[in-house]
């Protein structure tokens, strides 16, 4: 009864009074809706990734409190705060709140399922009973789809066509309802004159089919005994469970450039079971698609996602119209649309997202509106008392549990106390895992709360590992639980890392995860991970899912992996993580078969350019010129319309994924502004007939020749930068830092003119690129006009110079390649990825991994002088005083590395400052350990230092000109080059750098910093000592004459 469970369940609470202090709104916990559902992204969000989802029916917000019922609860809940005086709310107030809301969740249920859908026909007594069957069912057994069709070719025609009539009325209205079209059965039946033929023809199916079918199919369901109500002394009043309808749509989706392939959110519904009616579509033509297919409907359901990684097709079921597939309320599900040949496009590889499957999938979605009919069902318990509603308002039974479960968890959402609502839910219904998953979440959300430390943030974890461990037992296809275990277990570990290192070990407990443990604990996390992104691209392969789940738990396993030191693994993983890049974006990749018909703009490559001849020139970047622009200015007004709205309907809110988000600075992704079908058709236009053809062509000769792959887009933004506003808030500019792009390939399209062509435009700007501060070339460079483009590989190391004053608009879009068709074992289409990402992931790892991550990343991409360069930093890195020869080999390795980064990049100023810094290190270490004899001679070593600093100091004072600097402490630089001169006995020459410490400090206005001071009195002190010993050795030479 409501009584027994609610005092269990306040008696059982293993909370301290601390858990009704008052938490934010689930808002401010990441959650990120989707369309008009309450749809939330898996994996988004802060420091967890977290995020659940509610189901999208009527109930959607939580369940609806009666007048009386509200009152009550309220007022119940306002009595321990009232005042300050009472500060814990009394057992029985308690009580009496949770059996209210307990109570308008049932009568919530109840009037529900009495009155919505009251059209449809409900099951019948008579037909209730002619269900009992006497045969072994598989009661585990997760749908049903039945070969016989539930509707007739004219009740499906009927139904699609006046769907498409209401639907293109609405499109009328507002041209963005194309992208997500639902309608209420109701609504369509009183707007449309269709004849009430294929009503009939759908209450006869529910009456003969669907409802004797889930008898049939699920004869234990505990919504098919009688309810218990504290109440009531017999059930002898009570008729059994009657099925009925009380939430029937009907959806539209597709046939568009860019189309979703889901007409639905990939999410569970509301009530207990639901039907799903494919209606087909109006395009029956079989030269829609290739080899004789066409377009059929089908539903995604995430229980055959399993053992569904070698064929991805077995976890979709195909259907034709008027055919249906029943599962329980509890199932997520998807509707797509494929080809009708979809079981012949199987791949043998098991971890290809882009293959044939999946663009044929996605084929079919851009050619016919297709249509579904979805119909959720509940049960409902008449009263022999009947009343207006159908029952006594006395005498209301329980709801279902699974009803009231779900209605009770969408309750908590809003309350301060969650986890007291979430564990009653839980109670009420053992088998539901999301109640876990929810409590697994919010306890997660409270570990990582900055206000609470020590035992109760180790409680919080414990709580989210355990409850995250019960729903993966009782859900084990949901990617989300398992990518949150393992962020949950992390969590922890990092947790008890963290007290360690804080020396507070008398603060941790054995809690089941030890420190010793580590690896045992990362082998848990792997495993969790490796679960959820095979499950995660089951939904992907099928265009269920976007990619961009996936990559966050591709990401996280990769670190995992590396962690344990299993880079081999890691590889794979990065490459599946590299391919997410190379299909996130909905633009148009390249088709090869046109390559060689196609006219590309002219162009030219800005190169180094070295006066007396000591540098080779180099090749920087492309930049297109002639009467060809990439973009034509009716393209530059579209895009730039298309930003405006959308950067006023942001209102300031920033989605990057790349820029820094200064002031003056402000973006938006190209596909999010090509939702407009004419723009995103215009630009796959130009992606086919100009970008990809220049790369092709432009890049073909260099070292890093075009992958095999099709080219395609990695991603793409539309940047503004105001330097008005930049300036205003005290900066120099708008800009950016000096850094490396994602993907293989930039492409820098200009968007409006510079003030030196146009007394509108902007000031400032461009691309300062780093490679040419080593020539006599404009180290800033912008295209000839605005249209035109610059292209250079991503690994170039380049900037956005500040934008002084107006703005400046630019379209930067990034490539890189897909998964060849026909590969060789030998190609590795992504390596620079490789390269990059496990770079990106050394910086999360202990010293022990993190050298042979980046080791493994300069095999992989030997070109990228970044790699090298970190590699030095990490090697210089450690106990300078051990006298151990492993020691002294890094240095020596250090050095060597440095020498390849300056080697691959002679205009990295950190690189030169680092070199030099450490030839000045292996000296004095070499001096400390007694290696003075393996040092190179005393000028050799002089030289090298002094060419590496001097260069660091020459080409770091262009960077802060163009207003991109590295950020290296200059003066550092001088104090080295004085001391290394100093310990060679050379004491001019060690004034000579000594003397510029100071004027460097007030020259780049650091005079006031921590570091200043003592710096400057370490300088005083070595000039004294300098300038003494070299009148002593000028003295000793006189002598000596």
């Amino acid at each position: 009864s409501v009584a027994a469970v609610v005092q269990f369940f306040l008696q059982a609470a293993p909370w301290s009074s601390s858990a009704f202090a008052p938490r934010p709104h689930p808002e401010s916990h990441n959650f990120v809706r989707k369309k008009s559902s309450n749809h939330v992204r898996p994996f988004h969000g802060g420091a967890i990734f977290s995020s659940l989802h509610a189901r999208s029916q009527s109930t959607a917000s939580g369940p609806s409190l009666s007048q009386d019922a509200g009152v009550k609860a309220n007022a119940e809940d306002a009595k321990g705060s009232q005042n300050g005086k009472d500060h814990i709310i009394s057992q029985s107030a308690k009580e009496v709140t949770y059996a209210a809301i307990l109570k308008a969740i049932d009568e919530s249920h109840y009037n529900e399922a009495n009155q919505l859908c009251s059209n449809l026909a409900s099951e019948t007594a008579a037909s209730t009973a002619d269900c009992v069957t006497s045969q072994i069912v598989d009661e585990s057994k997760s749908y049903y789809s039945p070969t016989t069709r539930a509707l007739s070719d004219d009740s499906v025609n009927a139904i699609r066509k006046a769907a498409r009539s209401y639907f293109e009325k609405e499109r009328e209205r507002d041209p963005r309802a194309k992208e997500s079209e639902r309608v209420d059965l109701g609504e369509l039946i009183s707007s449309s004159d269709v004849g009430p033929a294929w009503e009939n023809d759908l209450n006869y199916a529910l009456i003969q089919t669907i409802y004797p079918l889930i008898r049939s199919g699920w004869p234990s369901h505990e919504a098919f005994s009688v309810p218990s109500n504290s109440k009531v002394e017999s059930t002898s009043a009570y008729r059994p469970s009657e099925l009925t309808v009380t939430s029937a749509s009907v959806f539209a989706g597709c046939d568009f450039p860019g189309a979703d392939v889901a007409m639905t959110t990939f999410e569970r519904d509301a009530g207990l079971f639901v039907v799903h009616i494919d209606l087909g579509n109006d395009k029956h033509a079989e030269q829609l698609l290739s080899e004789g297919a066409n377009v059929i409907g089908a539903l995604y359901l995430e229980s055959l996602s399993d053992k569904c990684e070698m064929q991805p097709s077995g976890s979709i079921v195909t259907l034709y119209p008027g055919q249906m597939v029943v599962h329980k309320s509890m199932e997520r599900t998807a509707a797509i649309v494929v080809p009708s040949n979809i079981q012949s496009l199987e791949e043998n590889n098991v971890h290809t997202l882009d293959g044939l499957f999946r663009r044929n999938i996605l084929k079919a979605a851009e050619k016919a509106t297709h249509y579904a009919l979805r119909l959720v069902l509940t049960t409902k318990i008449g009263v022999g008392s009947e009343s207006a509603n159908g029952f006594s308002k006395l005498d209301i039974p329980e709801a279902p549990c699974e009803e009231r479960s779900y209605r009770l968890r969408s309750y908590s959402r809003f309350r301060d106390s969650r986890e007291r609502y979430l564990t009653l839910a839980g109670l009420l219904d053992a088998d539901d895992y999301e109640n876990h998953l929810w409590l697994g979440f919010d306890y997660l959300a409270r570990f990582n709360d900055h206000g609470i430390q020590g035992d109760q943030q180790i409680s919080f974890v414990n709580k989210a590992i355990f409850h995250l461990e019960k729903a993966s037992a009782l859900c084990p296809t949901d990617s989300r639980i398992h990518f949150q275990l393992a962020t949950a277990i992390r969590a922890k570990m990092d947790y008890e890392k963290h007290l360690l290192i804080q020396g507070a070990n008398d603060q941790r407990k054995s809690t089941g995860l030890e420190l010793k443990d580590e690896a045992n604990d990362l082998i848990r996390v792997a495993d969790a991970l490796k679960r959820s992104a095979n499950l995660e691209s089951s939904a992907v392969k099928v265009c269920v899912s976007g990619v961009q789940d996936l990559a966050i738990v591709l990401s996280a396993l990769a670190e995992t992996q590396c962690k344990l030191g299993d880079f081999e693994g890691a590889l794979k993983t990065i490459d599946r993580w590299a391919e997410c890049g190379s299909i996130r974006s909905a633009l148009a990749f390249e088709d090869s078969t046109e390559l060689q018909r196609i006219k590309v703009p002219s162009y030219e490559w800005i190169q180094t350019q070295v006066k007396n001849g000591a540098e080779i020139s180099r090749n920087v970047a492309v930049r297109t010129v002639g009467d060809m622009p990439v973009l034509e200015p009716e393209d530059i007004t579209l895009l730039r319309a298309a930003a405006d709205k959308h950067f006023a309907l942001a209102a300031g809110f920033q989605t990057s994924r790349f820029t820094m988000q200064y002031e003056g600075n402000s973006e938006a992704h190209l596909d999010d502004l090509c939702a407009d079908p004419y723009l995103k058709e215009r630009m796959d236009q130009i992606m086919q007939e100009k970008i990809y053809p220049l790369v092709r062509e432009a890049f073909r000769g260099e070292e890093d020749e075009p992958q095999l792959g099709s080219l395609c887009v990695y991603d793409s933004i539309f940047v503004r930068y105001n330097g008005d506003i930049a300036k205003a808030a005290g900066r120099l500019g708008a800009s950016q830092p000096l850094h490396q792009d994602g993907g293989i390939y930039s492409v820098n399209i200009a968007l409006n003119a510079h003030k030196d062509d146009d007394d509108d435009g902007f000031t400032g700007g461009g691309t300062f690129f780093e490679a040419l501060t080593v020539g006599d070339v404009d180290y800033i460079q912008r295209p000839i006009q605005p249209g035109h483009a610059i292209i250079h590989h991503t690994t170039q190391r380049h900037a956005g110079a500040p934008t002084t004053s107006g703005v400046r608009d630019i379209l930067v879009i990034f490539l890189t390649a897909r998964r060849p068709e026909v590969s060789t074992n030998a190609e590795n289409t992504w390596r620079i990825e490789r390269g990059m990402r496990l770079q990106s992931i050394a910086k999360e790892l202990t010293r022990d991994k993190l050298i042979p991550c980046l080791k493994l990343a300069k095999n992989n991409d030997p070109r990228n002088s970044e790699i090298p360069y970190w590699l030095g930093v990490h090697l210089l890195q450690g106990d300078m005083n051990a006298p151990s020869g492993k020691r002294w080999d890094e240095i020596c390795e250090g050095i060597d590395s440095f020498k390849l980064s300056t080697f691959l990049n002679p205009a990295d100023a950190r690189a030169h400052y680092h070199l030099g810094m450490a030839i000045s290190t292996r000296h004095k270490y070499a001096m400390r350990t007694k290696r003075a004899h393996l040092l190179p001679p005393a000028n050799e070593a002089a030289e090298s230092l002094i060419q590496a600093l001097e260069t660091a100091i020459r080409l770091e004072r262009k960077c802060v000109g163009a207003g991109c600097g590295n950020g290296l402490n200059l003066a550092a630089a001088f104090l080295a080059l004085g001391d290394f001169m100093a310990r060679l006995n050379d004491f001019d020459k060690a004034v000579t750098y000594l003397n510029q410490v100071e004027d460097t400090i007030r020259r780049e206005g650091d005079i006031d910093q921590n570091w200043a001071k003592p710096m400057l009195h370490e300088v005083s002190t070595m000039l004294d000592y300098c300038t003494k010993a070299a009148m002593e050795k000028s003295n000793e030479a006189s002598v000596v004459e």
